[in-house]
């Protein structure tokens, strides 16, 4: 299938990131509109259900966004005060404020300098007493050490989360991102591969988990109003047995999202195909250190994110600097959360994680996007160069 991304809206020349809509989607959510039905309701059962399929899990639950997700994950772990959630210490801090919303006290482990995500060993170091789970985050789309963690949460009993806010479509050693934690968790924001403007999903193989975070999503209730609508013409009023949320969706986004679903596999072979020639392009160049290219679809290249080691003649503010005045987009990519204000003043005593440190100060998402031209992608790569 062609890509094919409408134009319009204001953008830098070259932009870092940029959603790709087409008719289609306009078409979908024209649907809904005159459909009369806007709020939670048959396009998001038809997407979850379509969602659960792509990933091969039994069950998908969509929600408002990745981070209502999360928070739900960690709620269906039982996390509350008291209890520990090892996380990658390089990542959004949505990771860990998930952990702080149920009460529980998310610890950083450093990560791998290679892929940028969670250190296996390091994470096993990590587990005391009080750990009860561990969230794995594949960040910027690049696959997680799942297969050690599995090991270890086996072991020490630990409910393993899927942080695949940015990994729709990536494979983790064959097996599809989100299907290998317990819990996943996928976001639908306006930058990852897979978008309806905002959005989250998570996927279960296990009944009565789906239908704790079906429940926890909807405020509690025990059924949803498309499900009482199944019911007859004067479905019984909907029972509350727990407090819960209003972390729905709407049928617009969820609209979307199916056709964006629909069109997954030609966006994940453009920008693997551009995540090569950024790699082919840029090799060589002293203190460039590239994400890994994994041949068996590891990587869903949500972003490019390169490392500036020395000897890069530049930092990394200097490079965006730079690159900002020729009219190429940016941004750093991500955070060292454990050194964000907010976490440095509720856990003061965190010992220095060096590589989560030294990637959050010297990490640079290049531009890459559906609809990213080769005139476009050959200014960036010849910016680089120049610079070095």
């Amino acid at each position: 299938m062609e890509v094919v991304c409408l134009r319009g809206g204001r953008f830098p020349v070259i932009p870092v990131a940029r959603p790709c809509f087409g008719e289609e989607e306009e078409r979908a959510v024209a649907a809904v509109l005159r459909s009369g039905w806007v709020a939670q309701g048959p396009e998001t059962v038809a997407f979850e259900r379509e969602f659960a399929g792509y990933v091969g899990v039994s069950h998908a639950v969509a929600t408002s966004s990745c981070t209502t997700a999360l928070h739900l994950a960690v709620e269906a772990a039982g996390i509350g005060p008291g209890d520990e959630v090892l996380f990658p210490a390089y990542t959004f801090p949505a990771t860990a404020n998930a952990v702080l919303h149920a009460g529980g006290t998310p610890v950083p482990v450093d990560i791998d300098p290679v892929t940028l995500n969670l250190d296996a060993k390091k994470t096993a170091a990590a587990v005391t007493p009080r750990t009860k789970a561990v969230i794995a985050v594949h960040l910027f789309g690049c696959a997680c050490p799942m297969s050690s963690l599995e090991s270890l949460c086996r072991e020490h009993d630990l409910f393993l989360i899927e942080d695949a806010a940015c990994a729709v479509g990536t494979m983790v050693e064959g097996r599809p991102a989100g299907s290998v934690g317990r819990v996943a968790c996928f976001s639908f924001h306006a930058r990852k591969v897979l978008t309806s403007g905002e959005g989250g999903m998570l996927t279960t193989d296990d009944e009565s988990t789906a239908h704790l975070l079906r429940s926890l999503r909807n405020h509690g209730a025990d059924r949803s109003a498309e499900e009482r609508q199944k019911e007859g013409s004067a479905p019984p009023a909907p029972r509350f047995g727990r407090p819960g949320y209003n972390y729905r969706i709407s049928d617009i986004q969820s609209a979307v999202g199916r056709v964006q679903l629909s069109r997954l596999p030609a966006f994940l072979k453009e920008r693997r195909e551009l995540a090569e020639r950024y790699a082919e392009g840029l090799a060589g160049l002293s203190g460039l250190r590239l994400p890994p290219l994994p041949g068996d679809a590891g990587h869903s290249f949500q972003s490019f994110v390169v490392v500036l080691d020395p000897p890069a003649p530049v930092d990394a503010p200097a490079l965006m600097g730079t690159l900002a005045d020729q009219g190429i987009s940016t941004r750093i990519g991500t955070f060292a959360v454990h050194r964000e204000p907010y976490f440095a003043d509720l856990f003061p005593q965190i010992p220095a994680l060096p590589e989560a440190e030294h990637a959050a100060q010297a990490s640079v998402a290049l531009p890459l996007y559906n609809g990213l031209s080769v005139p476009d992608q050959d200014r960036v790569i010849r910016a680089l160069h120049a610079i070095w």
